[in-house]
């Protein structure tokens, strides 16, 4: 029933499909992370109109499918610009920017938790806004955004799937070219499945154990309440 895995050439598939969807993932969080937390910023600190464009980049990439954006990025952008841009990078970019739609919702609760009392604090020892952002608040939501910085990268690894469709070789990718040569439907399907689940389960159990060790005792609570 799954002896295409011992097939080399589908093992070189699964193998790069997977390093794909890590590295997309892997680099989406992180720059959705730190977009997120610019945009968090300014959404506390900025005046109307920034507030107001912030609103709508956040509604445009949480309010529209994934999919969609990654095939205007790929298809639509460089026919309007007339420019050539490698779809490798465009795929980066947006799922860099659909995270950080989500990514700053997720900062800006974090430092709304903490942001009156650390400021007053840091403001009283000298410290000025700026300072006491960078060395006191950032740190201190940084640690108590790890469970749904964690949530994040699972629901971006899955939403990876969506590579497949626009010509990349992500795992979905490998199960599909699979298919078009061996036909067993079920069992690639369910391999694929594992690798997915093995990994977002590794990934998982690993940032659980970062965050017992990182986290502010008692602000997770309130976060949760």
């Amino acid at each position: 029933m799954f002896e295409f895995l011992l097939n080399p050439v589908y093992q070189g598939w699964l193998i790069q499909g997977l390093l794909l969807t890590v590295e997309i993932t892997l680099f989406g969080v992180l720059i959705g992370l730190g977009l997120g937390t610019l945009l968090a910023i300014g959404d506390i600190y900025g005046k109307k109109p920034l507030k107001a464009a912030i609103a709508l980049y956040v509604e445009i990439f949480r309010g529209s499918p994934l999919f969609v954006q990654l095939f205007l990025a790929v298809y639509t952008v460089p026919a309007i610009l007339n420019i050539q841009i490698d779809h490798g990078v465009l795929a980066f970019l947006v799922f860099g920017l659909n995270s950080a739609g989500y990514q700053k919702g997720y900062m800006k609760g974090a430092m709304e938790t903490i942001l009156d009392d650390q400021m007053q604090a840091g403001q009283s020892v000298g410290m000025s806004k700026v300072q006491t952002l960078r060395h006191v608040i950032l740190p201190q939501a940084y640690r108590i955004v790890i469970p749904s910085w964690t949530n994040e990268f699972c629901s971006l690894t899955k939403s990876t799937a969506t590579l497949a469709f626009v010509g990349f070789l992500d795992l979905v990718g490998a199960g599909r070219s699979i298919l078009i040569n061996n036909m067993q439907i079920l069992p690639v399907w369910i391999v694929v499945g594992l690798i997915y689940l093995a990994w977002i389960t590794g990934f998982s159990k690993i940032m659980d154990i970062i965050y017992e060790k990182k986290k502010i005792p008692g602000i997770e609570l309130f976060m949760q309440s």
